[in-house]
């Protein structure tokens, strides 16, 4: 035992002697130089790039400890920089969608300079502890990630589900409906087990089911690009404080929440090192546990600072906690870390239990270089921040039709197919209704994302112990009981919260909607059951407009149910389940609905261009772009000299160019549309072409009429 302590700690130094060594530091800012610039653009991830990336690291960089070290770098940085388009642009990616919802908020205040300091501080320190977990933690973990099968793997997923009533405000129907909606969406593609092509419509590119990107772009982005888009304002007031010394005092905020961002690391160490927990449960999961801590739950939802830290201090903790069951035992905790193992086979390491022993070195230079390119790119923020928030005071048309074209390229280049346009789009629809009629969306997002966890991990567990061994593991027991603690704790406490907001009577303030009393009912009407009685009595049964969503909610949920009866047992015992429960919930919305009970508030953004002037013409003229844009994408295949990026490329093209002027109708709109065309066309050429080899989508419309 002490000759592997000894063998560890002349690991240890071997690594550290890299600090010296040059070739260490060209890889590393070799690899933030390839991160900074492609992190930006929205929709695309650490995973992309690493997958570009490494091939080209094993074959040029023979030392697997600078390779490896590089790769650590990739993974981390993403995490802090996915932030800025998230808060600046309304863009939010897989794991960012608890940093646009309040950060975006933040931005339209115009303390976007003060959000992004607040967010690299909490960022630096986050990854940090992160790193310094995984040096900790790795030599004793084994066990506990071992412990840790399907069953557990599932009831931890249902741990996100028991979130959704923290997420839901007062709207607590609305939101664990919208929960069951997103599991409901996840499930659509073939069983796993039982190969069921369940809601596929015969559609052979529903086959590996709904793209996360795809569709986290159409229900949670494009609404809000749309939405701001349709307003023709800046996202910013003109009077918003951007300068290095606001972009400092946020830092400052967020050293001061030193304690929270301690607990919230911690909290995303735990949930990395769980493998098949994502980074999008990662985003919730340490959203909701910070609400659980916080007093006064009021902000949440519009536009709340410790909201954005408590997601992105637990996000950047979250890589120290992938690496450990990586590292450790050789299973990958996340996706971009599984690259990480296809590296370390290829440089003939064997990740697992004796990383410490026999590659020490390795080791503890991949935990330096998750702190380090943490620190980094907090310095490359504070120094460039000022420049950046400054988008927030530009029209927003110009940069909405510069971000609608990068999203679809985006969507598409993730699956390689246009089917994901068509998710995109059927997406945004879902997400503009649910914005109009104020159903949020967040729970959908995180349903979409557990669903398959949960499906997928009792079946194998079911396979391996049976459903009573299954449901009798003591772990599985335990997690399950905190899941359904934690759900009765938060409706509680955000009843609590909703019974806090009531104003002192004779104060002359107005009741939040959905917390007011109802119509007609006297200051010293009857309390208890004679109360209920007698509000009974007056109800009143009237139709609205609402209750067109919430109607078509209720013939989905019967579809979904008579859909699976047809499914193998394996098929459909998951979506029949979750269709019973959206049938009950959508039926008591429609009910409460029809006789006039309001919901409280929803922890989402509502629609902010509805009753704007203008607004509906914007709205006619982005549908025009739009249908020009997937009319080039199915007719045109204009390839010449440098520009071959067909139909797609050149619709991205246009719509970025005509956009701003068309929906402006000034000068600023004009230049714009040609800085944002001039940007497409680059992105196209040099990154989506050139970088990505992209295979642009061959004409489709006219041989459809040809009968081809």
């Amino acid at each position: 035992m002490m000759s592997g302590f000894a063998e560890m700690l002349s690991g240890f130094r071997d690594g550290l002697s890299y600090l010296g060594n040059p070739d260490y530091w060209f890889g590393f800012f070799f690899a933030l130089a390839i991160t900074v610039p492609v992190a930006l653009i929205p929709g695309i991830s650490a995973t992309l790039i690493m997958a570009i990336t490494i091939p080209f690291i094993v074959v040029s960089v023979s030392d697997p400890v600078v390779g490896l070290a590089m790769l650590a770098v990739l993974t981390g940085v993403d995490n802090t920089l996915d932030s800025i388009p998230a808060i600046l642009l309304g863009m939010p990616g897989g794991a960012t969608q608890v940093t646009f919802l309040e950060g975006n908020q933040l931005a339209q205040r115009g303390k976007a300079a003060h959000t992004l300091g607040a967010v690299y501080a909490v960022s630096a320190m986050g990854g940090l502890i992160g790193a310094l977990s995984l040096a900790l933690i790795i030599p004793v973990i084994a066990p506990f990630v071992l412990a840790f099968g399907f069953a557990e793997i599932a009831a931890m997923a249902m741990f996100g589900v028991a979130m959704v009533a923290a997420l839901s405000g007062g709207a607590m129907l609305k939101g664990i409906f919208a929960g069951v909606l997103g599991l409901l969406l996840s499930t659509v593609g073939p069983g796993k087990v039982s190969l069921d092509f369940r809601y596929m419509f015969d559609q052979t590119w529903l086959f590996d089911g709904l793209p996360l990107i795809a569709t986290t772009i159409g229900v949670f982005a494009l609404p809000e690009i749309i939405d701001l888009t349709m307003t023709r304002k800046p996202l910013a007031p003109k009077d918003s404080a951007i300068s290095y010394g606001e972009i400092m005092r946020g830092a400052r905020y967020g050293l001061s929440r030193w304690r929270m961002v301690i607990r919230q690391s911690l909290f995303g160490v735990f949930l990395g090192a769980v493998p098949g927990i994502g980074s999008g449960v990662v985003d919730w999961m340490s959203y909701a546990f910070g609400i659980f801590w916080t007093k006064d739950k009021r902000e949440f939802g519009k536009g709340s600072l410790d909201g954005v830290l408590f997601a992105e201090s637990a996000q950047n903790a979250k890589e120290g906690g992938q690496a450990i069951p990586t590292l450790a035992l050789g299973i990958p905790g996340g996706r971009a870390w599984a690259f990480v193992i296809v590296a370390m086979i290829s440089y003939g390491i064997a990740p697992g239990q004796r990383m410490l022993q026999e590659h020490a070195d390795i080791t503890i230079m991949i935990v330096l270089s998750l702190g380090l390119g943490n620190l980094a790119v907090t310095m490359f923020g504070l120094l460039f921040t000022r420049q950046m928030a400054r988008l927030t005071l530009i029209p927003y048309p110009v940069l909405g039709f510069l971000i609608i074209p990068i999203s679809l390229l985006a969507a598409f280049q993730d699956t390689r197919d246009l089917s994901a346009i068509t998710i995109v789009l059927v997406g945004t629809v879902l997400g503009m209704l649910m914005k109009r009629y104020k159903w949020p969306r967040p729970p959908l997002l995180i349903g979409f994302i557990l669903g398959p966890i949960i499906e997928n991990n009792i079946v194998n567990s079911v396979g391996r112990y049976d459903w009573v061994g299954t449901f009798t593991r003591p772990l599985f027991i335990i997690l399950f009981i905190i899941s359904i603690a934690t759900a009765a704790i938060f409706t509680k406490f955000m009843a609590r919260t909703e019974a806090s907001m009531q104003p002192v009577e004779g104060s002359g303030d107005e009741l939040p909607q959905g917390l007011a009393p109802p119509s007609g009912a006297a200051p010293d009407a009857p309390t208890g059951a004679a109360g209920v009685l007698e509000r009974a009595r007056g109800l009143r049964w009237s139709w609205s407009e609402a209750q067109l969503f919430t109607g078509a909610m209720v013939i989905l949920s019967v579809y979904v149910i008579w859909e699976a009866a047809g499914f193998s047992f394996f098929g459909r015992w998951f979506p029949m389940g979750l269709g019973a429960v959206g049938l009950v919930l959508s039926t008591s919305q429609f009910i409460r609905e029809g006789v006039g009970v309001k919901a409280g508030d929803v922890m989402d953004i509502g629609m902010r261009s509805q009753g704007m002037e203008g607004a509906r013409t914007a709205g006619a003229i982005f549908l025009g772009l739009l249908l020009m844009m997937l009319i080039l994408t199915g007719t045109a295949d204009v390839q010449f000299w440098i520009f071959r990026f067909g139909g797609l490329g050149w619709g991205a093209f246009f719509i970025s160019l005509l956009g701003p002027p068309l929906m402006m109708r000034n000068k600023t709109g004009v230049i714009g549309g040609v800085i944002g065309a001039t940007v497409i066309l680059l992105l196209n050429m040099i990154f989506f072409d050139y970088v990505l080899a992209v295979f642009w989508p061959e004409p489709f419309i006219l041989d459809f009429f040809r009968g081809r």
